[in-house]
């Protein structure tokens, strides 16, 4: 899919000063939203390596800037994870200032990604502005951010949807109970993992400051192919570190209480199906679904999802009893 941004403004900086200020790689920083956390990690002549957090995940990408004239730029990605983006820069004199006008192109799989890259680029080119003197200061409100009390609803009734459609009558189809133990069996893996994460956190002492909707850990295990690796949606829970007092075992206990969550109450479907019907097909099915969830989980989740960070937050402890020890010495 294809969208296409035009942004036209004037400042009241010479073109020279604008033209440096595009040119600047480090003002990127200054202009895109902070949550994306952008940075300038390397660059060799006219590539540029940065790094940025979205959607819950930390990428790095590459992008060429080539430099037309003295008032034109072409900048386009080399290895951007959301597709291809293409940006062209052109700078005038205008009215005592310079007149800006920057076209893009997104080419991206991801059907969401120019909605939420609309939000992004309009707070770009508001602070672009403000930066060179034209405008406020701009607001950013983050699209992908929920409440903790929303995102707790959202997750209990969920959790409670999973259950109460096991006791309604099955879709009049073929293969209909299949199908919604199916649904439910999908409703309990997607919404305990991060309830879990937050029960178990609240009792062991941390605190969190939202919900978000960002993707999947699975992403890092690189298995997926190139134009699915920005679809696999999850439900995200951001920790408050500046307000946790935690111990490190609490926060292990916390990040392995999701993927033990979403192995475990799935579980429940066909064993509640196979309570009522022993014979059940459909209830057969989701047990090895169930199996097959568990294996997966416990083979991914120690490699790139919670329980890495579950047993990152235990050997961090260790290493600190170590040093303590030795510093005791």
């Amino acid at each position: 899919m294809k969208w296409v941004f035009r942004f036209e403004y004037v400042v009241p900086r010479p073109v020279e000063e604008v033209y440096g200020f595009f040119r600047t790689v480090e003002n990127m920083g200054k202009v895109w939203p902070m949550e994306l956390g952008m940075k300038l990690v390397s660059w060799d002549k006219d590539v540029y390596t940065v790094s940025f957090r979205l959607l819950g995940q930390r990428y790095q990408t590459r992008f060429r800037i080539i430099e037309r004239s003295t008032t034109e730029q072409y900048h386009e990605t080399l290895d951007f994870p959301f597709g291809k983006l293409y940006h062209t820069i052109i700078t005038t004199p205008a009215d005592g200032g310079t007149k800006i006008v920057e076209d893009m192109v997104l080419e991206s799989s991801n059907p969401f990604a120019g909605r939420f890259f609309k939000k992004i680029l309009t707070y770009r080119h508001e602070a672009i502005k403000h930066s060179l003197g034209a405008g406020e200061k701009p607001d950013y409100k983050d699209p992908f951010k929920i409440s903790l009390a929303a995102g707790n609803l959202i997750s209990v009734l969920g959790t409670a949807a999973a259950y109460i459609l096991l006791w309604l009558q099955p879709l009049q189809i073929p293969g209909g109970r299949l199908v919604t133990g199916l649904i439910s069996f999908l409703l309990l893996w997607f919404f305990t993992h991060d309830l879990a994460h937050y029960v178990v956190g609240k009792l062991a002492g941390i605190r969190f400051s939202n919900y978000y909707i960002g993707l999947s850990n699975i992403v890092r295990l690189n298995i997926l192919p190139k134009p699915f690796k920005t679809l696999p949606v999850a439900l995200g829970i951001k920790i408050d570190r500046a307000n946790t007092r935690a111990s490190p075992r609490g926060y292990a206990a916390m990040y392995a209480a999701g993927p033990i969550a979403s192995m475990l109450f799935p579980l429940t479907v066909p064993i509640i199906m196979l309570s009522s019907n022993p014979n059940s097909l459909a209830a057969q099915i989701l047990l090895l679904i169930a199996i097959a969830n568990i294996i997966f989980t416990s083979i991914f989740s120690p490699k790139a999802g919670c329980i890495a960070k579950a047993r990152k937050a235990l050997r961090n402890n260790v290493l600190d009893i170590r040093n303590k020890a030795s510093g005791d010495k």
